[in-house]
Order: structure tokens, then sequence, then C-alpha cells
């Protein structure tokens, strides 16, 4: 091979290699569901990946990029390593109630961690965080590839809530896929009783998966609802991540909107949560 082809098709490997194996093996179509956002006084971004398909369908791409705080979706990979450190040894587990009250009320009370997770309620996974630790977090996390969090003895129970920790709608969706399949690198045990602590709801011939999330900082709110829909024999993962219109404050709508905004969205759009036609 002339010295000039080898550069040539060594360049196009490169290209290739670093664009992700070619425009093809990520497909995005991008659609504007501003609407279903604005019904609720939202702004935001959704993202849906059809896996078969191997195909994206995005609304406000730029966002979809763009790198948040994963608030309480970060208890889905909490769950994991709490479970694979023997920090807690099954879902079953009390966590005991400190006997602060909090503003949300179902938080004061003891509960296991299968209700914790379900009520989303953060003080007792600090209290797993912390039995953890920075040590154990700093060599699995690595591990998970769940976006970029940083963790220090100091934040080891509000990284995910405060400070510099980040993941995008991509990462988030790319952590669930590796779950759905039991791709990551924990015991099939503990991929086991995470997923089934995430159903949501049931249909005829579908299951909902998911998680919400919540961060509040100096009047700034924002929000997530992550997930995947197993419907026949198709799989789709989601992430929207929104925040009140034009920096207003959280209201009811946004505590249920992120939710309704994607179920919406999958049901009108893409024909899920839906008994399938005969």
């Amino acid at each position: 091979m002339k010295p000039s082809l080898f550069r040539f098709c060594f360049r196009v490997l490169v290209l290739v290699l670093l664009t992700g194996f070619g425009a093809s093996a990520q497909r995005i179509t991008e659609r504007d569901y501003q609407s279903y956002f604005a019904a609720y006084g939202l702004q935001g971004s959704f993202l849906v990946l059809e896996a078969g398909a191997n195909t994206y369908t995005a609304y406000n791409l730029p966002r979809c990029r763009q790198g948040f705080l994963p608030a309480s979706t970060f208890k889905i990979p909490n769950t994991l390593i709490g479970l694979e450190t023997g920090a807690v040894k099954d879902t079953t587990e009390v966590f005991r109630w400190d006997g602060v009250s909090r503003k949300f009320a179902q938080w004061n009370q003891d509960m296991t961690l299968a209700r914790a997770l379900r009520v989303s309620c953060v003080p007792c996974y600090q209290q797993l965080a912390r039995r953890i630790g920075a040590t154990r977090y700093q060599q699995w996390l690595p591990r998970l590839q769940f976006g970029r969090m940083a963790v220090t003895a100091a934040t080891v129970d509000t990284f995910w809530l405060a400070g510099t920790s980040r993941i995008t709608q991509f990462e988030q969706i790319d952590f669930l896929q590796r779950l759905q399949r039991g791709q990551l690198p924990v015991s099939a045990r503990s991929m086991a009783l995470t997923k089934a602590l995430l159903v949501l709801s049931r249909g005829p011939g579908w299951v909902l998966r998911g998680k919400s999330g919540w961060t509040m900082q100096s009047g700034h709110d924002n929000g997530w609802f992550v997930g995947w829909v197993e419907q026949g024999s198709k799989t789709y993962f989601f992430a929207l991540n929104a925040e009140p219109a034009n920096g207003g404050p959280a209201t009811e709508k946004f505590v249920l909107g992120r939710r309704a905004v994607t179920e919406q969205i999958l049901q009108r759009e893409f024909g899920l949560l839906k008994a399938e036609a005969k």
C-alpha cells in the first residue's frame, strides 16, 4: 500500500472511531414537543430511544446534551451500590426515622429501602450514602459510568443534590439500557431487585419503569423523569428534564408534570402505554 493511501485510510478509520462508527450508528430525529411542556407550565427537553432500531427522538436536542445534577435519579445506582457493597442487605431492610420533621410528610417515618425509593426519601438514602462512604463510591461510580459524579468525604450524602456532579439525558439512557439488559458490572441479584423497585405501572402487554428527581437550589428548581417502557417485543428508554417556565416557582404542575408530560408523549407520539392492537 502506498504511504499516501495508507495515511488516507488511517484518517478515515480514526474519523469513524471518533464519530461512533458513523452517523448511522446513532440516528436522531428532532421533534417539537413544546406544547406538552407548556400545558404544565414547564420548559425543558425530552429524549426517547427505540432500542431495537437504535433511533433517538429528541425535543430540544442541545439541552438533551447538557448536564444537570442527577437528583433522585441517582437512587437507581445508589441502590445498586448499596446492595453490592453490603451497605444494605436487601430491599426490605428498614431505615429508622431520625425524628426530624421534614417538608414531605411521607419521609417522617421508618421505612424499608423499597418504600424509600418509591417515595424518594432523601434522608433514607443519605443514611445509605454515609454507610457506603466516599472511598467505595469512588471505586464504584467509574464502573457504573453514571454521568460524571464528584464525591468527597465532605459531600458523601449530598453530591447528587448539589455541587458539580452532572449527567445528560443521553447518559441517563445509556445507563438505563445497561441496567435493563443486565450489562452492569454488578450481580444479577442487585439488578433484579433494583429493576423490581422501578416498576410504576402495568397494562395489557406493557410495563413502565421509572424514577423522578428534583433539585432545589437558591430558588431554582430542576426536575427529572427517566426510565423505560417494555411493550410487546419493543423497549423504549426515555429521559425528561424540565424546569418551571421563565424561572418561576415549583408548583403542583411541576411536581406532577414531569411524569404526566412523559406519559402523554409516549402515548400520543409513540403509541405506548396502551393495549396492543390485535
